[in-house]
């Protein structure tokens, strides 16, 4: 039995999430109720018995129903991996790039322990 690689898994478990998110206009601290709201409001609007014939629409309300799957059920849902993933917005004005492991671990240093690690303090 070779072993899982559960770098990889993770790694596609949060790009999901970023899409979701991104379609559903929530941060990532929105909580469920915030991501409920979210959800009705654009459903509503991109809903297929408000726009009959827009096909846009009706694959744009579909993945707004595979996001909110996936973020409140955590139901994977293959619309999700197609989509082109939006980049990552560093929380700290740009200070460290986050779409890479290296920018993301000194962020995660940063934010965790400060920016005088190097001191000894």
């Amino acid at each position: 039995m070779p072993d899982r690689d559960w770098q990889a898994e993770i790694a596609v478990f949060q790009e999901r999430e970023r899409k979701a998110r991104a379609i559903l206009g929530v941060s990532e601290s929105a909580d469920r109720a915030a991501i409920r709201r979210a959800f009705r409001q654009a459903s509503m609007a991109c809903h297929p018995d408000k726009n009959r014939g827009d096909t846009e629409a009706d694959r744009q309300f579909h993945l707004i129903c595979c996001a909110y799957k996936f973020l409140i059920e955590g139901k994977a849902c293959p619309a999700l991996d197609e989509l082109e993933s939006p980049r990552p917005t560093p929380p700290d004005g740009g200070k460290f790039r986050l779409d890479n492991p290296w920018g993301y671990w000194c962020w995660w240093r940063e934010k965790y322990f400060g920016s005088n690690t190097e001191s000894g303090e």
